[in-house]
Formats: C-alpha cells, structure tokens, sequence
C-alpha cells in the first residue's frame, strides 16, 4: 500500500482576491497535516502532480521547509547549465550577474527564510531595504530580476505555486532619470582639433563615425579589419578582459569606413605595439580597460573645452547625426539592434545590409564637419 496520498486536481477559487486555478492536496507519511499545490494553469499542476507521484513511488522526499538560500543554489546550478546553450541558453555575463546579485543581496537579506514565507510584501521589503541601503535604482531592478529567477525555479519545481515578484503586485522600482549626453558636432571638432597622441586620435576618430559600443570597442581586432574594402566587421565584444559573443544577431554586422578613419588607422597599425588588439591597454597584451580610457577622454575634452560624454558620447553622437541622414530602420542596424526594439530614440533597426554597411553617410558627416 502507497504510504502516501496525492489528491486529484479541482478547481480553486478565492472570490476576495479574483483568484480563480486549480489546486490538489497531498500528505506523505512524515507529515503531520496536509499540504496544498496550487496553479492558475492546469497543464503546469499536472506535470507537478505526476513529478510528486514519482518521487513518493521512489521514496524521494521534497523538503517541505526548503530555504531560500539552499534554492536559490539549485537554481544558479541550473541556470549554469544554460551558460553558452545555443537553445534557450545564456550569456556568461548573465550568470555572473545573478550570481553577484544573490550573494551580495539577495542571499544575506532573505537567509534563514523559508521559500514560502516570501511573498510579495517581502520582495516589496527587500526593494525598500535596497533603497535606504541606497543602491542605485537600476541595482535593485537587477537584483528583483535574479529573484524573479529563483522563484520561477522554485514554481517549477513545486516549492511554491505563483512567483511572488510578479510586477503588476510589486512595487514599482523608480529612480532619478538621468539623460545620457552625447557629444555634438562642435564637441567631435573640437576634440579631433586637440593635441592628443596618436593612439586617441585613432580611437575618437574611429569612434565618432561607426558608433560601436564600448565593450565592441574593446573586443576590436585587427582581423576585423578590411583594408581592401575599408570595412570592419563587429563580431565579439570584451567583459572584464574576457571576449565574449554578442548577445543576438543583430549586433553582429558590418560597417563601412570613412577614409579619413582608414587612413588613421592604417598610420595606427604601423605604429602599435600590439598586433592583435586594435585599442590594446598600455602594456600592448590585452584590450583597453574601460576606466582607463574614460580617464584619458576626460583629459582630452578638458583641453578641448567640451563636456565629458565618456566613450558612450561618441556612439550618441553617430546615432543622431545620422537622424534624418538614412531610413530609420538602416540607422537601427548600425547601431546594432532590432527593428522591434522599443527603447525610445536608442533603440536601432534591423538591414538592408548593403545599404547598412555603406559609409557614405559617415563620410559625408566626416567633411561636413572637418570642411
């Protein structure tokens, strides 16, 4: 005789809060009362009952108190699995970040807490905790998303029946809105005035007219260089010295190059002292490192008299000069995002990649300013 009991499936409705799914009661022999499954989809409280039936039929007994941190570590062991997946796989980078996120925050703010005593008011506690701690609004945002994570593993796996972070109950995670400048095109032509070595004068250069992103910047090689047809293809980025693959296929692309660039370049390359990163850091063995850079920027726009915009004020300058100048979908795809993307006048298009790769609009706006 089975040693424990696993009721059917039957409706489950709490009029008060508009709450209308399907539930099923179950009791193994080390319980002392009943317990409950519940889902607002039965397909998934199916799979949950036929999962619980096997584990009782082979006498493997769920932790009815499971702890978040103990969870939280079967869910990064899982999401690790999917580091480098071509199907429904993540990046390195998104890993590390959840990683970060729970031993940082998550981990010290919810230990000793069984996984069924967050709810929404806990999360709603963690993000007023994060916030007094002062962590900036885009932390807090991160750190609820690897929560998020965590309970969709636990929902999975039957811990609990509905994700508590769900943000249509939680708090909404609001903070100061701080508008990104870009250089302008007197900035550009007063920084490519300025005394500046060779080095910068390559990069601000080269920056200014294909509009790549720094971490593309820095996974530069000189093999994505073509000489012949004056041409550099993006096709990795860098994360803390490690190169990586771009997120989605749309950063990967090819870029035309305004002749002024290909001619700095060509005088950069004879004269580097690393031949296979095109912006190596200062001993020439790795790529440049983003704060370094930042500095020697600063330096130069502070002899140039302009605002510093950091590296990232290139790339906006590349984006709204070509406003106008091409069809928006063509100016999307140089930037390297989806047409569908939908984040107001940074977001870019998806190619006629003959028309995107053309530098003819770079080389316009390359002797419209420099006459």
């Amino acid at each position: 005789m089975a040693n424990y009991f696993i009721g059917e499936i039957k409706p489950y409705i709490i009029v008060a809060k508009d709450y209308k799914g399907f539930q099923f009661r179950y009791k193994s022999a080390t319980m002392k009362s009943y317990g409950r499954k519940i889902a607002v989809n039965k397909k998934d409280l199916q799979s949950i009952r036929k999962a619980m039936i096997s584990d009782f039929d082979n006498n493997v007994t769920k932790i009815e108190v499971a702890l978040f941190n103990d969870v939280s570590k079967l869910a990064l062991e899982k999401r690790l699995n999917a580091v480098g997946r071509k199907v429904n796989g993540i990046r390195q980078r998104s890993y590390d970040n959840d990683e970060r996120h729970l031993r940082l925050h998550l981990n010290p703010f919810y230990k000793g807490m069984s996984i069924k005593d967050i709810t929404t008011g806990k999360v709603n506690e963690f993000i007023d905790d994060s916030a007094d701690k002062d962590l900036s609004a885009k932390t807090i945002r991160h750190c609820v998303q690897s929560l998020s994570m965590v309970m969709k593993f636990a929902v999975d796996q039957g811990y609990i029946s509905r994700n508590p972070c769900n943000s249509d109950d939680r708090k909404e995670i609001k903070g100061t809105v701080i508008e990104r400048g870009g250089y302008s095109h007197d900035h550009v032509l007063k920084l490519i005035q300025a005394e500046k070595t060779l080095y910068l004068d390559t990069f601000i250069m080269f920056s200014a007219f294909t509009g790549i992103s720094a971490n593309e910047l820095q996974g530069l090689q000189w093999k994505d260089i073509n000489f012949t047809k004056s041409e550099v293809t993006i096709k990795r980025n860098v994360y803390r010295y490690d190169t990586q693959e771009l997120k989605n296929n749309f950063r990967e692309r090819v870029l035309g190059l305004p002749s002024q660039v290909m001619t700095l370049l060509k005088k950069w390359k004879l004269n580097s002292m690393c031949d296979f990163w095109v912006f190596p850091n200062s001993n020439g063995k790795k790529p440049f490192e983003q704060n370094a850079m930042r500095k020697l920027i600063s330096t130069v726009c502070k002899r140039a008299g302009v605002p510093d915009y950091g590296i990232g004020g290139f790339r906006k300058y590349y984006n709204t000069s070509m406003i106008g100048e091409v069809p928006d979908h063509i100016r999307k795809a140089r930037m390297g995002h989806s047409k569908n993307s939908k984040t107001a006048e940074v977001h870019y298009t998806v190619i006629d990649l003959e028309q995107a790769r053309s530098p003819v609009q770079a080389e316009k706006l390359m002797q419209r300013l420099l006459g």
